[in-house]
């Protein structure tokens, strides 16, 4: 079968969340970089929705973006919503797909 056209036409913000400790040894606030990224949105596979919900997590979206710029990023944005990504799956060398999970659907 082959793999529907790939668009690149999503622009992602793939976010790093960076803490630490002041000189003195204290905790500082966590600090967010962010860059965009072109990506395309992908349908959340049957499976991959049944195995995120029992293991008590939601499946909402799945971004695929070339492999060589994802520097395991744990948030991403789009459209005005924060995801969390809680899988990455690479069935391709070049590629590596996103699963991601609706932070603001969370209870």
């Amino acid at each position: 079968m082959s793999k529907q056209k790939r668009l690149w036409n999503e622009a992602v913000q793939l976010i790093k969340v960076t803490t630490g400790e002041d000189a003195g040894g204290y905790p500082i606030d966590p600090v967010e970089s962010s860059r965009e990224v072109l990506a395309n949105e992908l349908s959340v596979k049957r499976s991959e929705f049944y195995a995120a919900n029992q293991s008590g997590m939601r499946a909402d979206v799945v971004f695929e973006i070339h492999a060589i710029e994802y520097e395991d990023e744990k948030l991403l944005e789009h459209a005005g919503k924060r995801y969390e990504v809680i899988r990455t799956y690479s069935s391709e060398p070049e590629y590596i797909e996103l699963t991601c999970s609706d932070i603001s659907q969370r209870a």
